[in-house]
């Protein structure tokens, strides 16, 4: 009897072994492992205390406008009183008293007209309805729309009241400038081709129109 006592124990005691030992193999304290990989930043952001850090964007180094008048030449009007700085391939010349014809050179139905008076009251005005008739004209009859995008207006230091109105003509867009600089009032009409090639160029050699020192 004692004997069956002490098998049963014996059982009792090598069951009791064998749960113990499941139970660290599935919960127990030592197979536990703290997950210390380091946080691997993927796309655009990264998770941080909850919310979403945009990583910052690489830097894109952005190539410098080239200068347009760079190689421009101060030229002064034989026949009024400015000057403006006229690049290579175009060339001024005078039409008749108050007008002036900056060319260009490959295209001589390619260019901007410059007049120009001294500022006085109501000088403005007429140089600017004129304007519009003049354009009208240039396209058989159609009515001119005034421009308000800033990078089509002239600007610079002393420029003021410049207002641009155009208008589509057979050979090309027709462009008119009137602003006032100093003691002068400048109007501009230029021709440009269909492929509208010379429109920057003229935009950026009119900012340079100054009264003769």
């Amino acid at each position: 009897m004692k004997s069956k006592w002490n098998l049963l124990f014996a059982s009792a005691a090598i069951a009791l072994l064998l749960s113990a030992c499941g139970t660290d193999q599935s919960n127990g304290t030592p197979n536990d492992t703290t997950d210390d990989t380091p946080e691997v930043e993927n796309g655009s952001s990264v998770e941080n205390d909850g919310e979403d850090v945009e990583e910052p964007e690489t830097d894109v180094q952005k190539e410098n406008e080239e200068d347009v008048l760079k190689d421009a030449v101060p030229t002064a009007s034989d026949a009024q009183n400015y000057t403006i700085s006229v690049l290579p391939n175009y060339t001024l010349t005078s039409e008749e008293p108050g007008k002036d014809s900056l060319l260009a050179d490959d295209n001589e139905a390619v260019f901007m007209r410059i007049e120009t008076a001294p500022k006085e009251e109501g000088t403005y005005d007429y140089f600017t309805e004129n304007l519009t008739a003049i354009l009208e004209a240039s396209s058989g009859g159609v009515a001119p729309t005034e421009v308000t995008d800033t990078t089509l207006i002239p600007s610079g230091e002393g420029i003021e009241n410049a207002k641009v109105f155009s208008v589509q003509a057979e050979s090309g867009p027709v462009t008119g400038i009137v602003f006032e600089r100093g003691n002068m009032v400048v109007r501009l009409t230029i021709f440009d081709s269909s492929k509208e090639e010379h429109f920057n160029q003229f935009l950026k050699m009119s900012e340079t129109i100054v009264e003769q020192s």
